[in-house]
């Protein structure tokens, strides 16, 4: 919810009326060329060859890159997206004047996925460094809370160094004396392959303490997610080959953490990361894609036989394809796919409980001028908050500290975990959401904060982004990959496919499209 005046919400409402006849007007175009391009196919015409028409369903980060590609390969290109925006995961919200990233707000500068992405979007340049201010850890037991600095040379809550005060004071004397083991056990060699999760080798090697009260804040804040779920190599790549090759898994951090230290594994863009969007949207347009908003696909039919094999349908209208690529959660992909499939061949559409909420606040609070709590601040599953995480935005990024002005902070707080039901997250309940993130947020940063304070909040929610984790994950990727092998010219992206993180879905999009594309 954001704080709106009556004539605003009016305007929205009076747009959204307008929202299905747009979508119609534009489909009509779509449909009407996918006829005359059909036409100029037969036979009897002498015409040049017309070029192959692609079908994106969904217009989230990974439909908009594959669509890109799809153009720049010489496809006539169109996108249906269900919802009245583009983005998916990455979206904004303008709150108190401020427009502010309502999703992701940073990527991974690891192997620089995105990065050169950005650099293909003349984007480059807008690339913005964080201000490498200090991430917090909060923990404690009923109403008691302790905030503690993030150990400085950890990954992802994994310390490099176990001796030090940092460490010492999280987990206490008898913790670290057991994790500091991990400098004198030997390495098993069998690690070097079998497959292993996150907890599985902090747990081993440096002991439940340290997972419990270091790395499972960190991996819960950033992927919404037990770390007994999620892989060691989808979290830290190349720590598996450092650990075999060092023989310590502090000394692999420690080996990982010189060649990027803390602050230079994360950038996002000067204006949000929304930024990649809005150029993805105008190029594509320049470009002349059709992108269609309000159009949610109902089915998708295919035959082999035809000059034209696809058939995807929506509002009503059918539009006819060479190549369709889904790019939307899960249990929508699913519902497009399996009527194609024979029922032996169906694949399940199991999910898990995942509704994650962000509470975003715009402040008048100059005591937070000097971030009391660094960037941010992850808690402890034992500590008497709802919140998971907190951002201290405005103390992250300097251009959002520059547009918000002194006195004025923009804090995000996160709440839900993957695998988890939350009642006050599944409620809808926006404004009991912002009360809650406002006592909570006082909590974190130690800095009492009152309703009087909040210039505007907005609530940004998320469902089926990740919707399977794991072995359950792995194992339905493979059965998704052999029914689409007798499909050509279909392809499915998006992060429930790639796994979480810009980079794997960038990078997954485009090897679909190269793959599909003739």
């Amino acid at each position: 919810m954001s704080k709106e005046s009556t004539p605003a919400t009016a305007a929205r409402r009076e747009k959204s009326t307008q929202a299905p006849a747009h979508a119609l007007r534009l489909l009509e175009k779509v449909r009407k060329a996918s006829e005359a391009r059909l036409a100029k196919q037969a036979p009897s015409q002498t015409d040049k060859p017309q070029a192959p028409h692609a079908v994106i369903i969904g217009g989230g980060i990974a439909g908009l890159v594959a669509a890109r590609d799809l153009r720049q390969s010489g496809h006539e290109v169109t996108v249906l997206e269900a919802t009245d925006s583009f983005g998916g995961c990455l979206r904004t919200t303008e709150v108190a004047g401020l427009k502010i990233d309502a999703g992701a707000e940073s990527f991974a500068l690891r192997q620089g996925t995105v990065a050169n992405y950005l650099d293909e979007l003349d984007l480059a340049g807008e690339i913005a460094k964080t201000s490498g201010q200090s991430a917090w850890l909060i923990q404690g037991a009923e109403e008691e809370i302790l905030a503690h600095p993030m150990p400085a040379t950890s990954l992802m809550g994994i310390p490099a160094d176990v001796r030090t005060d940092e460490v010492r004071n999280i987990i206490g004397r008898a913790a670290t004396v057991r994790a500091a083991a991990d400098l004198i056990t030997p390495m098993s060699k069998k690690w070097a392959t079998e497959k292993l999760s996150v907890a599985e080798v902090v747990r081993s090697r440096m002991g439940q303490a340290v997972l419990d009260q270091l790395v499972a804040p960190v991996i819960n804040g950033v992927y919404s997610t037990d770390p007994a779920k999620i892989s060691i190599d989808a979290v830290a790549p190349g720590l598996r080959q450092a650990m075999q090759e060092t023989g310590s898994l502090a000394k692999a951090v420690a080996r990982l953490q010189a060649s990027a230290p803390a602050g230079s594994r994360v950038a996002g863009l000067n204006g949000g990361m929304f930024t990649m969007v809005d150029t993805l949207v105008r190029q594509l347009k320049e470009d002349q894609a059709a992108l269609v908003r309000n159009s949610p696909v109902t089915a998708i039919s295919y035959d082999a036989q035809a000059e034209v094999p696809y058939t995807v349908t929506t509002l009503g209208e059918q539009i006819t394809a060479d190549r369709v690529i889904i790019a939307t959660p899960a249990a929508q992909a699913l519902e497009l796919i399996n009527p194609l499939l024979d029922e032996p061949a169906r694949i399940g559409s199991e999910s898990t409980a995942n509704a994650i909420a962000l509470a975003i606040l715009v402040v008048d609070k100059p005591e937070l001028d000097d971030a009391p709590r660094g960037s941010g601040v992850l808690v402890a599953k034992q500590a008497p908050l709802t919140a998971k995480a907190l951002t201290h935005s405005s103390a992250k990024w300097p251009w959002l500290a520059n547009e918000a002005g002194p006195g004025t902070h923009v804090l995000r707080l996160s709440f839900g975990r993957i695998g988890e039901q939350d009642a006050l997250v599944e409620s809808g309940d926006d404004q009991q959401l912002i009360d809650l993130a406002i006592k909570d947020a006082s909590k974190i940063l130690g800095v009492q904060l009152h309703q009087d304070d909040v210039l505007g909040s907005a609530v940004s929610r998320f469902s089926d982004m990740v919707p399977l984790q794991g072995e359950a994950a792995v194992e339905r990727r493979k059965q998704l990959e052999t029914a689409l092998a007798d499909f050509d010219g279909l392809a499915v992206v998006g992060a429930w496919i790639s796994g979480t993180g810009l980079a794997r879905v960038i990078g997954q999009a485009r090897r679909a499209v190269a793959i599909s594309a003739r």
